[in-house]
């Protein structure tokens, strides 16, 4: 049975995710295929198919999903800042342990680190596309914006729109 474009994006989150949770818990690849598998409720044979054996290539692919889905890099969700930082707590809420390895990666100089840093300039791509007049601090703020909202964690959407409308 075939299925829906939906239903993969969920299968590859749950397995992504499972990989995100348990590089936090247990440490940087110190987890095993057969726990993702338990933990996403997906079979090891079906992660094989996608992924293949390698942990690290795993690892390495669920960073870029996840970088990609919360910095919203398909231009799935609205992009307007205000929105954009409302999209990326909800993602977060449901990918908690991604903050978490963004941190740890984010300036090592790691595959990790680099698939985070290739975020980041892709989202200043969009960022400028959408916004050919704005300045690059002006997107750092946003930026900036976005990750003291997500670790704050309890950012409520109306702050946000408080938020911007004093910066207006």
């Amino acid at each position: 049975m075939k299925r829906t474009a939906s239903e993969e994006r969920d299968l590859h989150y749950k397995i992504l995710n499972s990989v995100t949770k348990l590089e936090v818990n247990k440490g940087h690849l110190s987890w095993t295929i057969s726990q993702v598998a338990a933990d996403s409720g997906v079979s090891r044979t079906l992660i094989y198919y996608y992924y293949g054996k390698e942990k690290e290539k795993l690892l390495n692919e669920a960073m870029k999903f996840m970088v990609q889905t919360v910095f919203n890099l398909e231009g799935i969700e609205p992009v307007e800042p205000k929105e954009r930082i409302k999209v990326v707590l909800e993602q977060l809420k449901k990918m908690p342990y991604l903050l978490v390895l963004f941190y740890l990666n984010r300036r090592a100089e790691s595959e990790l680190g680099d698939v985070i840093r290739d975020g980041e300039q892709k989202l200043f791509a969009v960022f400028r596309s959408i916004f050919p007049q704005a300045k690059d601090e002006e997107f750092m703020m946003i930026y900036l914006l976005e990750l003291g909202c997500a670790l704050h964690g309890d950012v409520e959407h109306s702050m946000i729109d408080k938020l911007f409308t004093q910066l207006s």
